[in-house]
């Protein structure tokens, strides 16, 4: 009768052994490996289909993941990558409306959109222009200003000359597929015990709202640095919220992924980014750039080095919703270039940098 492939392994390292008894250990030892590589061949073999259906679903995890994102990016570009995202995300059966008729938790605000604001309104002190020069002393800034505002509203025609250097710590990238750099280091300017932001974009912000001022607007700072733990739990309690209504976990996580930023790849967590309104108009509502306040900073930040970071119709790109209070310093020869030519922060990366 023939023997099998295993029982001729053993025969063979157990005929070796006898006659070489010097060899008995060694001869267990290759014979174990040998039945080893014996044993996985057959279990591969036997279950391939199983293992190459692993394969594909990995293969197209990683090829819609957001976050593997970063992988594709070097070579379709950031808005390229997003775009398919996009689609993938529209095509999927989780709305970012609230679940009907489930009554929306306490402290979770819907817009007129019908879409959740990123933030608990109630919970966010207030900070006016007289508030932060109260804290952080009066600015003989008004020749300043108009120096600044006469050069920066001279339109930029010829964009090929202009030159920007991905290091420069303005144009840092930071969004889902970029989470902020380890080696990233910034220090922060303090106005009052809750109100702080990157030191070297507070010039910049008092001469932005001085110049509302005088335009008889008032703007109203509301949510400027945050730490990564309160990021944290600005995310996870809002998962919690979709959840009560009705959500599973990995839904509420979509839908709550295009409302606030992840943790740790959120402006907020390096004092770039700050939340903008007025006076009249307290929550952070899409209404907001309806305000006059809304429209102000809509043509005339980016004169002091801001851009409407999250703007409408880019959302397929930013993957952020419509936010028009939500503004980010990239500096002022930058944020020109955005307004003139309409581009976000991903598109700016893409065609510059």
């Amino acid at each position: 009768m023939d023997k099998t492939f295993r029982k001729n392994i053993i025969a063979y390292f157990m005929g070796a052994a006898k006659k070489h008894k010097l060899l008995k250990y060694p001869c267990l030892a290759a014979m174990s490996v040998s039945l080893l590589f014996y044993y996985a061949g057959r279990h591969f073999t036997t279950n391939g289909k199983r293992y190459a259906s692993m394969v594909f679903v990995a293969a197209f995890f990683m090829s819609s993941c957001s976050f593997s994102f970063a992988v594709f990016a070097e070579r379709t570009g950031f808005a390229g990558v997003q775009e398919t995202y996009s689609a993938i995300v529209e095509t999927s059966d989780v709305s970012l409306a609230v679940v009907e008729p489930v009554t929306p938790p306490e402290k979770v605000l819907l817009d007129e959109t019908g879409i959740v604001t990123e933030h608990e309104d109630a919970e966010i002190e207030a900070y006016t222009l007289d508030d932060l020069l109260e804290n952080h002393g009066q600015m003989e800034t008004h020749d300043h200003e108009e120096t600044a505002r006469q050069a920066d509203t001279e339109p930029i025609t010829d964009t090929e000359t202009l030159a920007f250097d991905s290091s420069d710590w303005r144009l840092t990238l930071i969004n889902k597929q970029h989470p902020i750099p380890d080696e990233y280091d910034f220090k922060l300017g303090t106005f009052t015990s809750g109100m702080r932001c990157d030191e070297r974009v507070i010039e910049d912000l008092l001469l932005m709202m001085q110049a509302a001022k005088r335009d008889g607007l008032n703007l109203v700072v509301r949510s400027p640095y945050r730490t990564s733990d309160h990021q944290e739990d600005n995310f996870n309690g809002r998962i919690k919220s979709y959840m009560k209504q009705g959500l599973s976990y990995m839904e509420a996580y979509k839908v709550t992924s295009r409302v606030i930023t992840v943790p740790g790849c959120s402006e907020h967590e390096v004092g770039l980014a700050l939340d903008i309104t007025s006076d009249s108009y307290i929550p952070l509502l899409q209404g907001f750039a309806d305000t006059k306040e809304g429209e102000w900073l809509e043509e005339h930040s980016h004169e002091y080095g801001f851009i409407l970071r999250y703007p409408s119709g880019k959302e397929y790109i930013t993957g952020i919703e419509y936010e028009p209070w939500h503004f980010r310093y990239v500096g002022r020869e930058a944020a020109a270039v955005m307004k003139t030519e309409d581009l976000c922060l991903e598109e700016f990366w893409d065609k510059y940098l």
